[in-house]
Formats: structure tokens, C-alpha cells, sequence
């Protein structure tokens, strides 16, 4: 492309790399410090104990955060936080904030019950 006797030579994408839009650059942060985060051990209880809380949480309708038993890359995954809406056989039904999540029992590492957070706070 010609403009006024001089050679414009188009850069496309290269021009734009210095410009990041500030939610992008949020986004980025985000992802870094979830590569760095790892869920350390609770303390493995037994399978008696796990049974009363998860009781405990059903009859008083309180949340409930539990740790499974299994890793991943080495790591515990998040805990699962929700409600008991259910129980049958050795399937647990724990309703979280998005989804019903059933269970089996046999793979939880650890159970307690919590008060739930609300949608303003800020660490919801």
C-alpha cells in the first residue's frame, strides 16, 4: 500500500500486542495463581465419623466441605462444598452452588460442616 510517495507496511496482529485490555490482564493473573495453588491434606477420618457429620449436615441443613480420597498430578482437588439432599445406599447427593454432585461415600478423605457464604461476600 502506497500512501503520499512512502511504503506502509502493515504489521497486522504485531502492532496490537502492546495494548492488553485490564480484564484480559486479570484473566492471566487468575490463571497463574491457580497453577500455583495446591489443596493441602486434611486429616483422613473414619468412615464412622464421616457418616455422623455428613448426618449431622443433612438433619441441620448446614453446608458441608469435603475432601475425597483420590489425587490428581499429585494433588488433592478442590473440596466439594454443598448441601445433602440425599443419601441412598453408599451414594451421597450433595447439591453445590451449580450442579447436583453425587458421591460415593467410600472416597471421602475428609468432612466438616461450615456456615455458607453469602453472595456478598467477597471471597464467595
Amino acid at each position: 500500500m502506497k500512501m503520499s510517495g512512502h511504503e506502509y507496511n502493515d504489521r497486522k496482529m504485531a502492532k496490537w500486542q502492546g495494548f492488553v485490555l485490564s480484564d484480559h490482564a486479570e484473566l492471566l493473573q487468575k490463571s497463574d495463581e491457580l497453577k500455583n495453588k495446591y489443596n493441602l491434606s486434611k486429616e483422613k477420618q473414619s468412615p464412622e465419623i464421616i457418616s455422623e457429620i455428613i448426618f449431622q449436615a443433612f438433619l441441620t441443613k448446614k453446608q458441608l466441605v469435603l475432601q475425597m480420597e483420590f489425587l490428581v498430578n499429585g494433588l488433592y482437588e478442590d473440596d466439594l462444598i454443598g448441601i445433602v439432599v440425599g443419601q441412598e445406599e453408599n451414594n451421597l447427593y450433595l447439591q453445590t452452588y451449580s450442579e447436583l454432585i453425587i458421591i460415593d461415600s467410600a472416597l471421602i478423605r475428609h468432612a466438616e460442616i461450615t456456615e455458607a457464604k453469602k453472595w456478598w461476600d467477597e471471597s464467595f
